[in-house]
């Protein structure tokens, strides 16, 4: 198994807590971490020596169906993404849960948590609409049944037991709906990338600072348990292997494989997950250590950075992008975020890897606007948003921006919103060599081609967010 490379430190400073890249260790240093490692601290829900992330689902999952009834004499921790639940806010949640329980920060220690939930935030029945996590699943011998979603959670939770549970966000720093109502007191720790809310300020780890994949915080929030483990066994070798292509996945993807919107904590995690691929039955054999340049400053070029990740994120698009049997539904609630802001009105942001065309071509510009009609119904929007981020046949990235009002009082803010985002992602009118597939724009509902390609939902809905509350 190869050595992690040293990695020149990069600092940052965190309101609670501040993490440095992981350095080369000393033989006499290894040695220790090595013991350390071999000695860590049994715990509940975890039997040495499979120590595994799907063992650690597994069991996991079966003590949900027992309802937790335990939680009045062992506390637990519930680690929920957001409720996009994409790539990121899953990986995200396991790693974090996962490593937790293996691996516990000073927090969580003194807790001593029985049980921690990796929470997918999103109904069982939603599963299926996310096929690139199917794969990723499939890649790691994960049954899906294993997974914990937000319905079956809250069935299971038994009456009294809710104050016995502490909440960790990862990738959104505001808890919502059904879970905001039970546990938003119960929020102890949150690392997230998007616009800091402000809330939960006594939270202890507190990482809100942007970077491509929030999974990246997480990695590097435990970086010295990666040092350590180039030192174990076999079995700790693919444990870590595992990690790695977990880990991985969502960096990747979100980043255009480290060559589009990564930051320093992506090409920190990046290197400290790659060094750790070195199967050659799976598509991620390609993957290799970043090699860091000497200077590790923000300016260095993501081309000298990036691992060998491409054929491990072409399999992840290609899956992300396998919504061609899709219904119209189905694919605005895939990738879908909503707010309901303090003036009462709610605003709702669907996001897609195929093509604003390509959607609209699909069911025709008359059954697209029956459907999101339709949709702003089932989910009493007052306004609607629609991105998507795809890449041309020619090479080129692209961006469009669908907007509308969905009710007389969603009108006025989403008029204020659309003149808003012209300047602020300089929205153009479409081309002669562009196909709108015959949408024409009207008041409060058009789409655009967005010239800031770099803008996503992240960008796009604190500004929407912002008119919409009138601010």
């Amino acid at each position: 198994m190869p050595r992690l490379v040293a990695i020149a430190p990069v600092r940052h400073s965190f309101s609670y807590f501040a993490y440095h890249s992981p350095r080369a260790v000393s033989e006499r240093s290894a040695a220790m971490l090595k013991k350390i490692i071999q000695h860590t601290p049994h715990v509940p829900g975890f039997t040495h020596p499979d120590s595994s992330v799907q063992h650690f689902l597994a069991h996991t999952r079966k003590a949900v169906q027992r309802g937790l009834s335990h939680a009045h004499n062992a506390p637990v921790l519930l680690v929920t993404g957001n409720e996009s639940a994409d790539l990121d806010s899953f990986t995200s949640s396991l790693l974090f849960a996962y490593l937790t329980s293996r691996f516990p920060r000073e927090a969580a220690a003194k807790k001593a948590y029985k049980t921690i939930i990796p929470l997918l935030n999103i109904t069982r029945e939603e599963v299926s609409l996310r096929p690139e996590l199917a794969y990723l699943l499939d890649t790691l011998h994960i049954p899906a049944t294993d997974l914990i979603c937000r319905d079956e959670l809250l069935e299971a939770l038994q009456a009294g037991v809710a104050p016995y549970v502490d909440v960790v966000l990862v990738d959104h720093n505001r808890l919502l709906g059904e879970l905001a109502e039970i546990f938003d007191s119960k929020v102890i720790g949150v690392i997230d990338h998007h616009k800091d809310e402000g809330l939960y300020l006594t939270a202890n780890p507190r990482i809100v600072e942007s970077c491509g994949s929030c999974t990246s915080h997480v990695i590097n929030y435990f970086a010295d348990v990666f040092t350590a483990a180039t030192i174990g066994d076999e079995k700790e070798a693919k444990i870590f292997t595992d990690i790695a292509k977990l880990g991985l996945a969502p960096i990747i993807v979100d980043t255009a494989n480290l060559q589009s919107k990564a930051e320093e904590p992506d090409f920190d995690a990046a290197q400290i997950l790659a060094s750790y691929i070195s199967s050659s039955h799976d598509p991620t054999q390609t993957v290799t250590a970043v090699a860091g340049p000497a200077d590790s400053s923000a300016g260095a070029t993501s081309a000298a950075r990036a691992a060998d990740t491409g054929a491990y994120f072409t399999a992840l698009i290609e899956a992300k992008r396998a919504i061609d049997n899709f219904s119209l539904r189905d694919i605005l609630r895939k990738d879908y975020k909503e707010w309901t802001e303090a003036n009462g009105l709610k605003l709702g942001i669907s996001s897609s890897t195929r093509s604003f065309a390509w959607t609209v071509s699909k069911f025709g510009v008359g059954e697209f606007k029956a459907g999101v009609a339709a949709w702003a119904k089932e989910r009493d929007l007052d306004a609607f948003a629609f991105m998507d981020s795809f890449t041309t046949a020619e090479g080129e990235y692209r961006r469009d921006l669908f907007v509308c009002a969905c009710t007389d009082k969603g009108k006025a803010p989403t008029a204020k919103f659309i003149a808003s985002a012209k300047a602020e992602f300089n929205l153009c009118e479409y081309g002669d060599g562009d196909d709108k597939c015959g949408l024409t724009n009207e008041e409060c509902f058009g789409a655009w081609r967005q010239g800031d390609t770099k803008a996503s939902r992240k960008q796009v809905a604190p500004l929407m967010r912002k008119c919409i509350c009138g601010m």
